[in-house]
């Protein structure tokens, strides 16, 4: 019997994928739970089972295929009992593609997203050099060293005991990018429409630059967030916020414990509590309508090799400092490396950006849609300030709301930016 093999659903807001690696061969045998091909969407990337026993027949997608639709046939399997399968509809029990242990890829470069109608011939990875063998690296970072032709000696691993990752081969690759092709001359290239010709680069020395390929995420990630400030009303509300209270705290709590409090971790949780106490803010837009959702599920903005990812603290609004510590920087090593699972990235009902950590001493952010409020935190530094009529010095940190006007007006953010103010900048209340 002829069995599909499909694209599964990786997510709410996630239509199409991107095929980025077989580890089968056409007339390969294969068994149920068997990894058999990789693919990568904007937020992740993760690994196709086998959803049986059987031979591998026929590959409908090849490698590299880039928007890949939800439910698509990828390949189909023949299990040996020579029946053919039923048409689909509502009588049939198909069988799609399991979602195993997501796994980061490497990026390849971007082709036609057009789907072969018929079998296409599919390169595979070579086979790991004897000398690499005593290397210490993840089974990813194997394939995708294999895959690219790489010697895993000749790559610097940071992980334990020098233990080479997803992230070490995506760094090394990138040292590597070869530069492109020189352009045509000017007597072959051909001339652009006057309407988009100053639009076109001019023709630049090939040696002075490297082309390199967008990753899913980061082509996806511009793609909304273009739309989010073409099309989303975005105001701006900025608040300062006195962080000396908090450093006190922070630094008595940190003198009694192994692993450290983060800032972040105060101000996630001030911002869960003023999310709560104003629910007004803690919404999405759906289609002509507010959604105002009972629970806290906070997002927060972390940066990866492959682009901005945000990973989800659930009911943020009932989770300590220390477990909100703790959580969060499980899911943004998780980010990092590229295993992060659909439940972990999707449906925010707020996002929390900060870039404090670089110096960055305010920012504007744009709202991730659907939601309808992001929350941008500078650096906390010291600043001259009034108190008691008297000049002094103390931490200050500069806060920026960017909000959807659809859902919400200038009071409701100013009422939300006073809360967390209130939160922050009373650290004790926090901690209760």
């Amino acid at each position: 019997m002829s069995i599909e093999v499909r694209l599964p659903q990786l997510g709410e807001s996630t239509t199409h994928a991107r095929l980025s690696l077989w580890l089968k061969r056409e007339g390969e045998r294969v068994h149920r739970g068997d990894i058999i091909a990789e693919v990568e969407t904007d937020k992740t990337s993760v690994e196709i089972e086998a959803p049986a026993d059987g031979v591998l027949a026929t590959i409908h997608v090849a490698a590299g295929t880039d928007r890949v639709p939800v439910h698509a046939v990828l390949a189909v399997l023949e299990d040996g009992t020579g029946a053919t399968a039923e048409p689909s509809g509502s009588s049939r029990v198909e069988l799609v593609a399991a979602v195993a242990h997501p796994a980061p890829v490497a990026p390849l470069p971007l082709v036609s997203s057009i789907v072969p109608t018929r079998s296409v011939p599919v390169p595979m990875p070579a086979p790991p050099r004897q000398d690499d063998d005593d290397v210490q690296a993840s089974p990813l970072a194997r394939r995708m060293a294999a895959a690219a032709g790489l010697a895993l000696g000749t790559i610097p691993g940071t992980g334990p005991g020098g233990r080479i990752s997803r992230a070490d081969v995506d760094a090394h690759l990138a040292t590597t990018t070869r530069t492109v092709a020189a352009p045509a001359s000017a007597t072959t290239r051909s001339t652009p429409p006057e309407s988009v010709r100053s639009f076109v680069l001019p023709a630049d020395d090939p040696s002075r630059y490297a082309m390199t390929t967008l990753s899913t995420m980061r082509r996806v990630t511009g793609k909304r967030l273009t739309q989010s400030k073409q099309q989303i009303p975005h105001f701006y509300l900025r608040i300062e916020c006195a962080m000396d209270d908090v450093a006190r705290a922070r630094t008595e709590i940190n003198g009694q414990r192994t692993e450290k409090l983060s800032f972040t971790a105060f101000t996630l949780r001030a911002a869960a509590l003023a999310l709560r106490k104003v629910p007004a803010a803690n919404a999405m837009w759906a289609d002509g309508a507010v959604r105002l959702y009972n629970t806290v599920d906070l997002a927060v903005a972390v940066n990866t090799s492959s682009g901005l990812i945000a990973p989800v603290v659930r009911a943020a609004e009932q989770k300590s400092v220390v477990a909100l510590n703790d959580e969060m920087r499980a899911l943004a090593e998780r980010g990092r490396l590229g295993t992060l699972t659909p439940e972990q990235y999707n449906g925010g009902t707020c996002t929390v950006s900060n870039l404090g950590m670089f110096g960055v001493t305010s920012l504007y952010p744009i709202i991730n849609p659907p939601q309808t409020c992001i929350l941008g935190l500078g650096a906390i530094e010291e600043r001259p300030v009034v108190r008691s009529r008297a000049v002094a010095v103390g931490l200050m940190m500069t806060c920026t709301l960017a909000a959807d006007h659809r859902a919400l007006d200038g009071a409701t953010g100013a009422e939300f930016l006073a809360a967390f103010r209130d939160f922050i900048q009373d650290p004790w209340s926090l901690l209760m």
